[in-house]
């Protein structure tokens, strides 16, 4: 029969029943569409077929096989109304028995609901609401990402019925979906499900989006820590497209920079480096997402913690965050310092002020200090940015701020934060070594004599704790001292009396440091 014939003349001719055997055969052979699938008579007999195979004892093979040789058959003139009529009843057929977990959600499941998906425009559009209806009823009971497949056809749906004429005030039925959907408790799965399509989902307004971002940390905090780093790649996926940047950013910093904080595990450790890596990435990809951490640091210390720390130190090997970031974290750590001084010297400001300055302080010095001590978990790239501050903040402490440092409570002073970094630095990664060793020399040939004292008082604290390791800069310290004929005297003198206690380890020192005594 020609396949332009009309549907009432097919149905005139009675076209034989298929069963649902015929139907797998037809499809895996190629034939071209049976003519009984072109009556809308055949409907509820093709219908029963999938119910029938739902109550199988293992239903999970037999209902895909079959759902996906009818939408092969369907896939081929889905034009025909009365085709469209079969896939919207078989489609409302399949959600309402995935939804009563009337079979497995796994791999065939996914692989049928994938097959839905590129004919969903030939849905009758008035269809489509109600197929969206159950499939968000269903929330509630999704626990693990597998019970999630089904919300696959969601995006789509929504945008269909948006952008179509045929149903009034589609708009508002989409954000009324939108709105149960940020109403529902999320679970682990729902969470994950819920990031990766909503970049498929119609526009949210500001309002909705920001709801979204706070129900996916909230959820963050259930999930498992290996899940942790593909939700962030695509929260800074979504803000790189202009998805409420500014949130999505503050909330990756303070959901490890203070949620995770007590879970200081090295696997913890090592998601926050994997995670750092994402967030350096897009950065290279999109600078405005950069821009957002430099503003959040500015403008709410709050937003200080250690995670903060790494993640402009990660930045900041990003070539056009270089000097903004190591800006924003010395700014930072000064203005805490510089706040705390004025405060504790002003008689007229109440002691509650004066604590809080103070414990402003100790929470700068701590973040940093955590964010050193945790390089080596999986964030190597950031050690020469953290070489890089410790110089910048060895090289803002004179005499004058050094003493006054001595003297405030319980903190450690811009100039030993800065040395710990160092020291820190100098134990954990032999690849630094060198170059401390090596930017000591530079600074102290080339500062200040009353900047270089900082530099030399780094030296003698390697010197005094880490003795052998600095033998084998032996020959580094030779080139510094080749230059101390030419180096102002209390500079020359402090630094021969601070690498005094290597000479009896070293016979190289102790032949260039004679003429000297």
């Amino acid at each position: 029969m020609n396949i332009t014939a009309t549907t009432s003349t097919r149905e005139q001719q009675s076209p034989p029943p298929l069963s649902d055997t015929d139907i797998i055969r037809v499809a895996q052979s190629c034939s071209p569409i049976p003519t009984y699938l072109l009556s809308t008579a055949s409907h509820p007999t093709l219908l029963s077929y999938l119910t029938a195979r739902a109550q199988s004892t293992s239903p999970s093979r037999p209902v895909s096989d079959y759902t996906v040789s009818l939408l092969s058959l369907i896939a081929l003139s889905p034009q025909f109304d009365s085709l469209s009529t079969l896939l919207s009843s078989l489609l409302r057929s399949y959600t309402q028995i995935f939804t009563s977990f009337r079979i497995p959600h796994d791999a065939n499941s996914l692989k049928t609901i994938q097959f839905f998906h590129p004919l969903l425009p030939h849905v009758p559009i008035t269809d489509l609401p109600q197929i969206v209806e159950p499939i968000v009823s269903f929330l509630p009971q999704i626990v693990d990402l597998e019970d999630a497949q089904i919300l696959d056809l969601l995006p789509r749906c929504l945008n269909l019925i948006r952008n179509a004429e045929e149903i009034e005030r589609g708009g508002y039925f989409v954000n009324s979906v939108i709105d149960k959907i940020l109403e529902v408790n999320w679970s682990k799965g729902l969470v994950i499900k819920m990031v990766s399509i909503v970049r498929d989902f119609p526009v949210l307004d500001k309002t909705r989006a920001r709801e979204f971002v706070d129900k996916v940390f909230v959820g963050m905090s259930r999930l498992d820590l290996q899940d942790l780093p593909s939700i962030v790649y695509q929260l800074l996926v979504l803000a790189s497209k202009g998805f409420v940047k500014r949130e999505v950013v503050e909330g990756i910093v303070m959901f490890f920079g203070s949620k995770m904080a007590s879970k200081a595990t090295s696997i913890v450790r090592q998601v926050e480096g994997t995670v750092l890596l994402h967030v350096n990435f897009a950065v290279k990809q999109d600078p405005t997402l950069g821009q957002e951490v430099m503003g959040l640091v500015r403008s709410d210390l709050r937003a200080f913690n250690h995670f903060t720390v790494a993640v402009l130190l990660s930045v900041s090997r990003v070539r056009k965050f270089g000097e903004s970031s190591m800006g924003a974290l010395k700014v930072a750590l000064l203005t805490a310092y510089r706040d705390y001084k004025f405060a504790k010297d002003c008689k007229w400001i109440p002691n509650d002020m004066k604590e809080e300055h103070l414990q402003n302080v100790k929470i700068v010095e701590e973040a940093i200090l955590r964010a050193v001590n945790e390089s080596n978990c999986g964030r190597e790239h950031i050690v020469p940015s953290i070489l890089q501050l410790a110089f910048l903040l060895l090289e803002s402490a004179d005499e004058g701020s050094r003493q006054e440092a001595c003297n405030l409570s319980g903190l450690l002073g811009i100039e030993e934060l800065a040395i710990q970094m160092l020291r820190t630095l100098f134990e954990a990664h032999d690849m630094a070594r060198n170059e401390i060793i090596e930017q000591c020399k530079f600074r102290i040939l080339s500062l200040k004599p009353e900047q270089s004292m900082a530099i030399i008082r780094l030296l003698g604290s390697l010197v005094q704790i880490y003795p052998y390791p600095m033998l084998e800069h032996v020959s580094r310290l030779k080139e510094l001292l080749d230059y101390f004929a030419f180096m102002n005297g209390k500079v020359a003198a402090h630094l021969v009396s601070v690498l005094l206690p290597l000479l009896k380890f070293s016979r190289d020192l102790q032949v260039t440091t004679v003429p000297f005594f």
